[in-house]
């Protein structure tokens, strides 16, 4: 029986084949995909939950050399060749070219393993080492041994830019920042640049699974080209697997072409994002106009509808005196707000709540503490959905 190809390929001839060739592949090898598309002439759509229940039957009996942080609970195993790690590793070092070259780069991140290795990498830091001391180490780097460039998370680059500007330390040495792994929202770039006034400032959409998923536009730097050599990204309507409209925010699908060992195919990551024509004219590349990242950071409202959190943090972020806040649900009317603030703000913090919500959930309450503490992976997430 021969595999349909998703609508979101139908009009890319080398996504079409691509995606027919590991969906035929897994179908005849692969232990879980002989059950999964059995007597199907469509690729269902894998989400998170339905690969941990068979991640062992996806790893084909083989062991794995790679996982997820597990940031969102248990981490997927999987499995990465050789070639697949060369081709992912080749499109970081052309990123890199386009972007004017390697530089001498300290790289702030949450280190894996406490190998050999990493310990003797003098531009390899702690991601969950604090603040203050992550600036030492930047002015450290300085003096012995001229760095130029840094690349951390987002979460991390606001905290740190935050504090470079109140202690008004001079870092204009520093001419290229790199911002990863989560979603960039646009107060966290523009503090990072007021930081680092005479960095160039790059992102790029990544995850553990697929390494560099879109790389931004040099051109266009709101836009991020995907790797649609070996990845074939699919953004879908909220409720239905139907592709979204440009400018219309879906649910990111990503099918891996390459990964024959742990196949991807039609996996559902758990990111939101809004595809778009880059009009850079440079590419034909398919591109992303907008990523906003998790479903983790969706709440939950009493009519079961998910709703970003993206839609009420630039309030709480614009607070007088808001320094640190995390949001965490606990329920679909609890919730714990943590903030770090230079004064009470339980009635503006309400205000913000009845306002995107419609209603005031019963359960609200403030945390207020002296810093809220990044997760074991050492990157800091605005909220948190237990739901």
């Amino acid at each position: 029986m021969t595999m349909q190809v998703p609508l979101s390929f139908q009009e890319r001839p080398y996504a079409r084949e691509h995606f027919l060739k590991i969906a035929e592949y897994a179908r005849l090898n692969n232990a879980f995909y002989k059950q999964w598309l059995a007597g199907q002439d469509q690729v269902p759509i894998l989400d998170r939950k339905t690969f941990l229940e068979n991640n062992d039957a996806i790893l084909n009996g083989q062991s794995h050399n790679g996982k997820t942080s597990g940031s969102t609970g248990v981490p997927v195993r999987y499995i990465h060749s050789p070639r697949r790690r060369a081709m992912s590793q080749a499109d970081t070092q052309a990123f890199i070219k386009a972007l004017g070259g390697k530089m001498r780069c300290l790289r702030m991140v949450y280190k894996r393993t406490q190998s050999d290795r990493e310990k003797a990498d003098p531009d390899l830091m702690d991601v969950k080492s604090p603040i203050a001391q992550q600036i030492e180490y930047i002015l450290q780097r300085r003096r012995e041994g001229q760095i130029t460039a840094i690349t951390t998370y987002p979460s991390n680059a606001d905290m740190l830019a935050q504090e470079i500007l109140e202690r008004g330390i001079d870092v204009s040495f520093i001419e290229r920042f790199g911002l990863f792994s989560e979603n960039v929202e646009p107060f966290q770039r523009e503090r990072v640049q007021q930081a680092f006034p005479n960095a160039k400032i790059w992102t790029s959409y990544s995850s553990m699974e697929f390494g560099m998923i879109a790389a931004q536009c040099q051109h266009e730097p709101d836009f991020h080209h995907i790797m649609a050599h070996r990845l074939g990204v699919e953004v879908l309507k909220e409720n239905e697997d139907a592709p979204a409209e440009d400018g219309e925010r879906g649910r990111v699908v990503i099918t891996d072409y390459v990964n024959r060992r742990s196949p991807f195919i039609r996996y559902e990551i758990g990111d939101y994002a809004v595809k778009g024509a880059c009009p850079c004219g440079k590419t034909a590349l398919p591109a992303l106009r907008s990523i906003y990242g998790k479903v983790r950071g969706a709440l939950v409202h009493r009519d079961g509808k998910r709703h970003l959190f993206a839609d009420i943090s630039y309030d709480l972020r614009d607070l007088p005196g808001m320094r640190q806040y995390q949001v965490v649900q606990h329920s679909v009317e609890d919730f714990t707000v943590r903030i770090h603030a230079a004064q009470p703000l339980d009635e503006e913090v309400k205000a913000i709540f009845l306002n995107h919500f419609g209603y005031l959930p019963e359960g609200l309450k403030m945390d207020y503490m002296d810093e809220i503490a990044k997760g074991e992976n050492g990157k800091f997430y605005h909220s948190i959905c237990e739901v």
